[in-house]
């Protein structure tokens, strides 16, 4: 653990506490946090700007829920028994902080990142390598200029590996990302249509995603997912680089894929893995986690042990039974290739009752964002096989037009400017024995949906 003299020391600064002048607690400092409302006791709490607030604004807050101290940009009142430590620019001293941990450290960073499926590919390499070794893992979505060198602040010393998660919705930024943390190891779960307004086009992304390879030291390695753009951009790689899928290609190939009752079964080189994850578009995630566990020295055995008792995060894929209906709550973010799989596994559950979708406006999509709508709707119909549909959002004229335009009768499909809106009809469409998958970009916050639904079925049951 670090101390306060470290942090004085290694950012500058003009630190402001109980002590003498000059002086720090030489007590080991708490983690980091950047949100007042996750501050909790002992937490050191840095106060960082954005487009439309000051982190100072919420000092009182932090300190009231147990802050240990802050690091601020402005002059600001002290609470007795706590320190302050006033910088000239709160995010170039988090990421000094965050590179001096990582210095300190010879952990292997293992960064992640892919139009989808990287947090679940992060999840799942910290999973098989905890097993055997210490190390941390980026906190939820941690995966910015913000959250990569928050997550690297927690990078001890005796740390073997730290797992981080990058993203990128322009090009240069996971460049930026990757002189941040110095990756030995990088991984790319695939290509897709995630920030196409800030990329144009699927061969800019496939190149913004091989600056991850580019950063990556010789004597460093790559994961990669078989994808021909992927493979037209490794040549900017001087590490080796694994390749990862069910291709003949591959050096780590999946054989016996199957995906079912939420279980996800496949074989590696002769050993048997089941992965409790519902939907076959988990298996490159699954793929990233052994070659990057195999990179570290652990046997295949013992990652079907850990992957066995793997369990992912919320709100991402999570099915469950809400008043006899079968929800698919994928609500935490969409784009076209994460909605594609989705509307697979929507396919491909059986259900008595009908398939529907409730979606979500695909944020970041700049001109495509009409044609990809209307092509969602055709999806909606043609892959998920569903019967109804309600649509929430700005485009959500466009996704209707694509499911009539392919045979869904118009009585059965339902386009809300609102979320708000969607919530009456919501609730009387579904029905016992129904599958329903919700989704849609963050912004559009379709969990509210899941909520609903649930909170009619429980008032159902109580009546």
């Amino acid at each position: 653990m670090s101390t306060l003299s470290e942090l004085h020391r290694a950012i500058g600064g003009r630190l402001r506490c109980s002590d003498a002048p000059g002086s720090a607690d030489p007590s080991p400092l708490g983690p980091v946090q950047s949100d007042s409302r996750r501050i909790e006791p002992g937490n050191v709490f840095w106060a960082l700007r954005g487009p439309n607030h000051h982190g100072e604004m919420f000092l009182d807050e932090a300190f009231r829920r147990g802050a240990s101290g802050a690091v601020v940009s402005d002059e600001s009142p002290r609470p007795e028994g706590r320190w302050m430590l006033q910088v000239s620019d709160a995010q170039q001293s988090l990421e000094t902080w965050a590179q001096w941990r990582r210095r300190r450290s010879m952990a292997a960073v293992v960064a992640v990142t892919g139009s989808a499926g990287k947090t679940t590919a992060r999840q799942m390499i910290d999973a098989v390598l905890e097993s055997r070794l210490r190390g941390t893992a980026s906190p939820g979505n941690f995966n910015n200029r913000i959250g990569v060198p928050l997550s690297m602040t927690a990078i001890e010393p005796e740390h073997d590996y730290a797992v981080l998660e990058m993203g990128a919705s322009a090009p240069g930024e996971i460049a930026e990302l990757a002189e941040l943390a110095w990756p030995q190891i990088g991984v790319i779960t695939c290509v897709g249509d995630a920030h196409l307004g800030g990329f144009g086009s699927r061969q800019a992304i496939a190149r913004a995603k091989a600056e991850l390879l580019a950063a990556l030291p010789t004597d460093g390695a790559a994961v990669v997912a078989d994808d021909p753009l992927l493979r037209e951009a490794a040549g900017r790689c001087a590490a080796p680089v694994v390749w990862v899928g069910s291709d003949d290609r591959c050096d780590l190939r999946a054989t016996d894929v199957e995906s079912a009752r939420g279980r996800l079964t496949f074989t590696v080189d002769g050993c048997e893995f089941c992965v409790p994850v519902w939907g076959r578009h988990h298996l490159t995630a699954a793929l990233c986690a052994l070659a990057v566990g195999r990179m570290f020295g652990i046997r295949l055995e013992e990652m079907a042990d850990s992957l066995r008792a793997f369990r992912p995060m919320p709100m991402r894929c999570d099915v469950r039974e809400i008043g006899g209906a079968t929800i698919i709550d994928d609500t935490y973010n969409s784009n076209p290739t994460a909605m594609r799989a989705a509307l697979e596994l929507l396919r491909d559950i059986d259900a008595p009752g009908r398939r529907i979708v409730i979606c979500g406006d695909m944020a970041e999509l700049g001109e495509q964002s009409i044609s990809l709508h209307d092509e969602m709707g055709r999806q909606i119909v043609d892959l998920g096989r569903a019967e109804w549909l309600v649509a929430c959002g700005e485009f959500s004229h466009q996704v209707v037009q694509g499911a009539c335009a392919v045979g869904m009768p118009q009585g059965h499909a339902i386009s809300c400017p609102s979320v708000d809106q969607s919530v009456p009809y919501v609730c009387k469409t579904i029905s016992p024995g129904d599958v329903v998958l919700i989704k849609g970009s963050r912004k559009m916050c379709m969990e509210r949906l899941v909520e609903a639904i649930l909170g009619e079925k429980e008032q159902e049951a109580v009546a």
